[in-house]
Parts: structure tokens; C-alpha cells; sequence
């Protein structure tokens, strides 16, 4: 039996005598059925409910029966279109008779499109929840690094690292400026507000997934997502993907109830497609950091350098041969120094000299709100790491710290670990090359730790 002329014919029946052809759910189901599949075996290969299968199939069986003028059903459907498909085969003429069915092989067809994706036309661009980027600079070195990744290394899953406020975002965004036409579906999502997995999944599905071939199960969701990305290449970047790892844990460990976001990673990962995740975070996930650099790659940004001067004129501060001391003291980091530039306008008269005349560090209130945050997350040993940082006036090396902490040399090591996954802690290179590297914390950081003791 030939299923896709049985197929063909039965869609000509159903034109002939309604005007509307198979839909795509229909066709699925009796070729499944031609091929003697129950009604729970199409439904799981296609992503269905098979409460909705056999609905739809009872649906087309009715039809069906009024257009041959015969009862058929799912038992008898085969036999009978296997009968229509021989006479058609063996007919001369331009019509075909059939139980008083006469069907006109000439017929222009007009497929009633139901595809399983939507179509993306050139691209499809969801990025209505992407900030607006009212300024950018710098990082032309990471853009084309992101750019190279994408673009030419096909890289699979790419996490974008750094501490709060350092530009992640602002990179993504410019980056999706420059690189839409290399993809047929770029996505934007945030998890600021924690979704769970099946909520997520849904919403992203809801973007590019046709309503009547819609999952309502989380497995099914998660496989008809897979072979989505296999299909199309596609960019999806993920924002705020620290909001789902644990407080008081170490970096990058998921709260239970998030763990499904680890196994979707995980097979993205390991799943060959086309396709690219941009994973925005200030903490690595754990596990991220072990797969095979042919895949996986990992970019932590730093502060702008002198690049920053423009965020200075920009906020039209005075005292231009000073601003590269204020950019030095903030580490470039620019929502600090956004923040520290508003200060300064309105205490200083805009005056970056007399600011930077204060006796003291000056941190405004959304730099320290910040900290406290970061500070909170910390683990006990993460805390007392940081507290003995603190104290010191250069870097100190990994061996010095220790000996100097009184807890197992292991816990140091992940707690060490941990906190240059959250970006909080930098390896200074020694200028002997013999010697091993420094470890030190942000200037800012250990100010704020300073100043609460």
C-alpha cells in the first residue's frame, strides 16, 4: 500500500465534497492509523493528548463517512481508502466514480496550511521584554568575541558572567542588533521573577509553536522545544539566570524546585542542533564549567577600562584630568560609576576633584543596597574568605590562605572556587612567572566589608 497516494486522495475526497482539505493533525492521524498505530502511539510521537487525538479523529471520521456515504471509523478506515486508491489507479478517465464520488483529478489544490512551527518568514524576533539600550560603550572586543562564537564556531551554549551592574545585558542587547539576520528566530527571556520550568517552557513555546499542535505536558513541552531548536537555528538568550541558584550555597547550585532548568541545559548541551543559548549570569552554574569546549564556552566581562570616560561625559561631569583616578578607584564598572556620577552632580556641583577630596571611600546607597545583597548569598566560608581579603593590602597567594584559615584546606579550595564563579574574587599575575598568581577582591567590596565591621 502506498500511504502517501492513500493520503492524497483522501485529502482530494475531503476538498471535493467541503472545500477544505486535510489539516496537518488530521493527515497525522490517518496516516498513523493506515499504518495500524493505536490512538496513544500518534499521540505520544506528535506531542498530543490523546484525549484531543481521538476527538479530532472522530471528527474526521464523520466527515469522512458523509463524503463516501458509508460509515467509517478507525477499524474500517484502511480497508476502504486502500479500495478508493485501486480504483483510482486503474481509472482512464478524468473522473472517478466510487460509490456515486466522483472527484476531479485537476482540481487546484489550496492546502489548508497548519504547520507545527509558526513560520519565520526571514527571522522572528520576541524581544519585547529586551531593555532599551539608550547607550554603548566599549566592549567592541567582547562583541566580537560573542560574534565569533555564534556566528562561526556554532557554539551551543554560551554563558555571558559577571558581577551585578557590569554590562551584561546592555552587551546582549547590542549584540542582538548586530547579528539578526544569522538567525531564523532570536528570543529574549528574564527569569528576574523565577518562573518554573513548565511556566517558562510554555511561554517560550507559545512564541513559535502553532495553538492546535499546543503540548500540556512538561515532557512533551521539553521534546517538542528539542526538536524545535534541531529544526531552526535559533538564539535564546536567558537572562537573570542567577535568580534560580540557592542563597548561603556555593555558586551556582539550583534550588530544588529549579532543577529542571539543569536538565534542559544539560541536554541542550549535549543535544546536536544548530542552535544557541546565551545564559546571562553573575554566578557560573556548576556544571556548565565542565562540559567540552566545542560546545560550551564562557565570556566574564570586566569594567570598561578608559572606555568608561564616556559614562562621565555623558553625565557632564567637570574636571576632565581627573576622571581616570575616578575611574581607577570605581574599577570602571559602570552602574557604578552611573551611580557615583549622579552623586557627584548633586553634592559635589559636578566637581570630580572635590569629590575625589573626601578623606574617604564613597559608595551612594543603590552601590551599597547592592553589596549587601551579594554579600547575603555568600556562605559562611565564602564570607570568611572575603573577611580575610579584606585586611590585606595586596594580594596574598592561594597557599598563604591556607595556611592562615583555620578550616580544611579542601572547603577552601571549593570556597575559593565558588567565589571566582561569582566574580568576586581576581587572580593578579605575579611578575615572576614561577611564582603562582594573587588572589585579591574588588576595591569596592572590600570598602563596603571594611566599613560594616
Amino acid at each position: 500500500m502506498d500511504i502517501a497516494e492513500v493520503l492524497k486522495l483522501a485529502d482530494k475526497l475531503l476538498f471535493t465534497h467541503t472545500g477544505e482539505h486535510l489539516d496537518l493533525l488530521q493527515e497525522t492521524i490517518l496516516k498513523g492509523t493506515l499504518q495500524g498505530n493505536k490512538y496513544a502511539e500518534i499521540a505520544s510521537e506528535n506531542y498530543l493528548s490523546e484525549g484531543h487525538v481521538r476527538d479530532t479523529a472522530s471528527e474526521l471520521w464523520q466527515t469522512l463517512s458523509k463524503t463516501l456515504g458509508e460509515d467509517i471509523n478507525k477499524s474500517n478506515a484502511r480497508s476502504i481508502l486502500e479500495k478508493i486508491t485501486i480504483y483510482n489507479s486503474v481509472s482512464s478517465g478524468n473522473f472517478i466514480s466510487f460509490h456515486q464520488i466522483s472527484i476531479c483529478p485537476k482540481q487546484q489544490k489550496k492546502p489548508k496550511c497548519c504547520p507545527l512551527f509558526k513560520p519565520s518568514e526571514n527571522n522572528h524576533l520576541d524581544l519585547d521584554a529586551t531593555p532599551e539600550i539608550t547607550a554603548f560603550f566599549g566592549r567592541d572586543n567582547e562583541l566580537n568575541t560573542l560574534k565569533t562564537w555564534l556566528i562561526q564556531d556554532h557554539i551551543r551554549m554560551i554563558t555571558l558572567v559577571g558581577i551585578l551592574g557590569i554590562g551584561k545585558t546592555t552587551l546582549a542587547v547590542k549584540l542582538i542588533e548586530e547579528i539578526q539576520t544569522e538567525f531564523q528566530y532570536i528570543i529574549y527571556r528574564s527569569l528576574q521573577y523565577c518562573p518554573t520550568i513548565d511556566i517558562f517552557l510554555t511561554d517560550l513555546l507559545q512564541s513559535v509553536v502553532s495553538p492546535a499542535i499546543f503540548p500540556n505536558t512538561l515532557d512533551r513541552q521539553v521534546n517538542l522545544f528539542l526538536k524545535f531548536i534541531k529544526k531552526h537555528r535559533c538564539l535564546i538568550i536567558i537572562d537573570d539566570l542567577q535568580m534560580l541558584f540557592e542563597t548561603g550555597q556555593y555558586a551556582g547550585q539550583y534550588k530544588p524546585e529549579f532543577e529542571g532548568y539543569y536538565l534542559l541545559f544539560k541536554q541542550i548541551a549535549e543535544l546536536s542542533h544548530s542552535s544557541s543559548f546565551l545564559l546571562i549570569t553573575s554566578e557560573q552554574p556548576e556544571y556548565l564549567t565542565v562540559d567540552s569546549p566545542k560546545f560550551f564556552r564562557s565570556l566574564k566581562l570586566s569594567g570598561l577600562g578608559d572606555c568608561a570616560t564616556k559614562i562621565l561625559k555623558h553625565k557632564e561631569l567637570l574636571d576632565q584630568d581627573n576622571w581616570h583616578d575616578l575611574i581607577e578607584k570605581y574599577q570602571g564598572h559602570p552602574l557604578w560609576l552611573e551611580m557615583t556620577a549622579t552623586m557627584i552632580q548633586e553634592l559635589f556641583s559636578s566637581r570630580v576633584t572635590d569629590f575625589l577630596a573626601y578623606p574617604s571611600f564613597v559608595l551612594s546607597n543603590e552601590i551599597t543596597f547592592q553589596l549587601s545583597r551579594l554579600w547575603n548569598r555568600l556562605t559562611e566560608s565564602e564570607q570568611q574568605v572575603i573577611n580575610y581579603l579584606a585586611k590585606q593590602e595586596n594580594g596574598v597567594a592561594l597557599m598563604q590562605v591556607l595556611q592562615e584559615i583555620p578550616d580544611q584546606p579542601t572547603d577552601i579550595l571549593k570556597t575559593i572556587q565558588s567565589l571566582k564563579r561569582r566574580c568576586l574574587l581576581e587572580d593578579t599575575s605575579h611578575a615572576d612567572q614561577h611564582h603562582a598568581s594573587l588572589l585579591k577582591i574588588n576595591s569596592i567590596l572590600k570598602y563596603y566589608i571594611i566599613s560594616q565591621h
